[in-house]
C-alpha cells in the first residue's frame, strides 16, 4: 500500500514538472535568418585595381523581442585548406541590437575581396542574442579576372599557329636557305671553280630563290638538290675537270687559225661552246673527255683538209708558172674544193674521207702535170709543193653571253594574298580563343584557384587547338575530295 502511494506521488510530481516547463519552452523566441546561407560568386578585379566590397543582406526575423544581437564573423577556409579568408575581410553592419516581432532587421554584410586568392571558401556567420544563437553558412567562390586568362589563351593559340606556320612554311624554307648558304660559302672558298660550274650552280640557286618566294617547297628542294649534285660532282673530280676545261680553252684557241666564217668552223665552235656551257651536266669526266676528243678530231680533220688545199694551191701556182693558160680552170677547182670543205658537216667523217680522196686525186694530177711541163733536164730532181704543209691562223670572235629576264609579280595579287592570310588567321584565332575561353574560363566559377595549372591548361588548349585544326585540315585535304585542295 505504501509503495503504491509513493508511485502515485512520483507520477504526480512528474506531470506537474512538465506542466510548469511547458510555458517556459513556449516563452523562448523563435528567430529565423533569410537567406539560410550567404553565397558570393565573383570575379577578381584586374591587377593594380581595387575591388569594391561585395554586399549581401541578411534578414533577421523573430516572433518575440530579442536583445543584445551580435554578428560574429569567422574565417573562411578554402577547400584545399591552403588559403583562408580572414574574418576581418567580412564586415556585417548592425543598425540595432534588438529586434521586435514583425519588425525584421536587415543586416548588410560586406565582403572585401582584395588580395584574396581564387578558389572556393566556406565557413559560418554566427548570430548571437540573449538566450540563443544561430549560424549561417557562408560560401565564397572567386575566379581570376578574364584579362590574363584570355591573354594566356590567345598566347597559346598564337603559339600553335606560329608553330604550325613555321612547320609548314618557315622550317622548309629555313632548311633550304641553310643548304643554299652552305653551297655559296663552299663555292666562294674554291678559287679553282670554273665559270661553267659556277654559272650552272648559280642558275639552280636562282631557281631556289624564285620558288622560295612563291612557297613552292617541292620545286625548291628539287632545285637545291640539283645544285648540290653539280657541286658534289665538281668536288669529287676537281683536278680532272680543271684539266679538261683548260684543254677546252686550247681547242677554242686552235680555231683562231681557221676561217671563222666557214660553216664547218662555225659548227665546231658551236659544239665547243655547248660543251663548255653543258660540262656540269655531263655524267662524269670520262664522258666529257670523250666529247672533247671527238671535237679535237673534227678540228684535226679540218686542219688536215685545209693543209691539203694549201698544198693544192701551191701546186696550182707552180703549174701556172709553167702553163699560165691553166690558171683560170685551176682557180675554179680550188674554189670548189674550198667550198666543199667548208660545207662539210663536222661530225660526218665519211663525207670528209670522200672529199679527202677527191683532193688527193687533184693533187696527184697537178703533181704529174708539173713534172710533164718541167724541162727535161730537171724532171728527175724536181721537188714540188706536194710534200709541204701550210696553215693560216685567222682570229675567232668571243662567244655571246647569255642573259636572264625576271618577270615581276603583280602587286595587287600579292596585296590580296597578304590580307587574305591575315584575315584567315584573325578568324581562326577568334574562333579558337572564343571556344577555349568559354569552356575553360567562363564556365569555371573558381578559375585561378589552382594557380598556374589553370593558366597552363589554357595555354595547352590554345596550342593544341591550332595543332588539331592543322592536322584535321591536312587529313581532309589528303582525302582529295572534289572542291578541296
Amino acid at each position: 500500500m505504501k509503495r503504491s502511494q509513493k508511485t502515485m506521488i512520483g507520477l504526480f510530481m512528474l506531470t506537474l514538472g512538465l506542466v510548469l516547463a511547458a510555458p517556459i519552452a513556449e516563452a523562448e523566441p523563435k528567430v529565423t535568418l533569410n537567406p539560410s546561407s550567404l553565397t558570393v560568386v565573383k570575379t577578381q578585379c584586374p591587377v593594380f585595381f581595387k575591388c569594391l566590397p561585395v554586399k549581401r543582406n541578411l534578414l533577421v526575423q523573430t516572433n518575440e523581442a530579442i536583445a543584445n544581437l551580435q554578428i560574429i564573423t569567422l574565417d573562411l577556409n578554402r577547400a584545399d585548406s591552403s588559403a583562408v579568408v580572414l574574418a576581418s575581410a567580412i564586415h556585417p553592419t548592425l543598425s540595432a541590437k534588438s529586434v521586435q516581432p514583425k519588425q525584421p532587421l536587415t543586416v548588410p554584410v560586406e565582403f572585401d575581396l582584395n588580395q584574396i586568392p581564387s578558389g572556393e571558401y566556406s565557413g559560418q556567420l554566427l548570430v548571437v542574442y540573449d538566450n540563443g544563437e544561430l549560424s549561417t553558412p557562408v560560401i565564397m567562390r572567386l575566379k581570376d579576372h578574364w584579362f590574363f586568362p584570355l591573354l594566356v589563351l590567345l598566347l597559346g593559340v598564337a603559339l600553335g599557329i606560329g608553330v604550325t606556320s613555321y612547320r609548314s612554311d618557315g622550317m622548309p624554307r629555313d632548311e633550304i636557305v641553310v643548304q643554299v648558304g652552305r653551297i655559296r660559302t663552299q663555292m666562294q672558298a674554291d678559287s679553282e671553280l670554273v665559270q661553267s660550274f659556277q654559272g650552272k650552280i648559280a642558275g639552280h640557286l636562282i631557281d631556289v630563290e624564285t620558288t622560295l618566294a612563291s612557297k613552292r617547297w617541292d620545286e625548291a628542294r628539287q632545285a637545291i638538290t640539283q645544285a648540290q649534285t653539280i657541286w658534289d660532282k665538281w668536288r669529287k673530280e676537281r683536278e680532272d675537270w680543271v684539266a679538261l676545261l683548260n684543254y677546252l680553252s686550247e681547242l677554242f684557241d686552235s680555231l683562231k687559225s681557221l676561217d671563222g666564217d666557214a660553216p664547218y668552223v662555225q659548227g665546231v665552235r658551236s659544239q665547243l661552246e655547248n660543251a663548255k656551257r653543258q660540262a656540269p651536266d655531263r655524267e662524269n669526266t670520262q664522258k666529257f673527255r670523250e666529247e672533247l676528243n671527238n671535237l679535237r678530231q673534227q678540228i684535226t680533220r679540218y686542219k688536215q683538209g685545209q693543209a691539203k688545199l694549201d698544198q693544192f694551191n701551191n701546186l696550182r701556182n707552180e703549174l701556172t708558172q709553167l702553163a699560165p693558160q691553166k690558171d683560170e680552170s685551176l682557180r675554179r677547182i680550188s674554189q670548189g674544193l674550198q667550198y666543199e670543205l667548208d660545207a662539210l658537216l663536222s661530225s660526218d667523217e665519211n663525207t670528209f674521207k670522200e672529199w679527202q680522196k677527191k683532193i688527193d686525186n687533184q693533187i696527184e694530177e697537178l703533181d704529174t702535170a708539173i713534172k710533164h711541163q718541167a724541162p727535161a733536164q730537171t724532171r728527175g730532181t724536181l721537188i714540188t709543193a706536194r710534200d709541204a704543209n701550210y696553215t693560216t691562223p685567222p682570229m675567232l670572235p668571243n662567244p655571246v653571253p647569255e642573259v636572264t629576264s625576271v618577270q615581276p609579280s603583280p602587286k595587287q595579287a600579292a596585296r590580296n594574298i597578304y590580307w587574305f592570310n591575315w584575315l584567315s588567321y584573325a578568324i581562326a584565332v577568334g574562333l579558337l580563343a572564343g571556344a577555349g575561353f568559354g569552356q575553360l574560363y567562363a564556365t569555371q566559377p573558381m578559375f585561378g584557384a589552382n594557380g598556374w595549372s589553370d593558366y597552363f591548361t589554357l595555354l595547352a588548349w590554345g596550342f593544341g587547338a591550332e595543332a588539331t585544326r592543322d592536322a584535321i585540315t591536312k587529313a581532309v585535304r589528303d582525302w582529295k575530295l572534289p572542291g578541296l585542295k
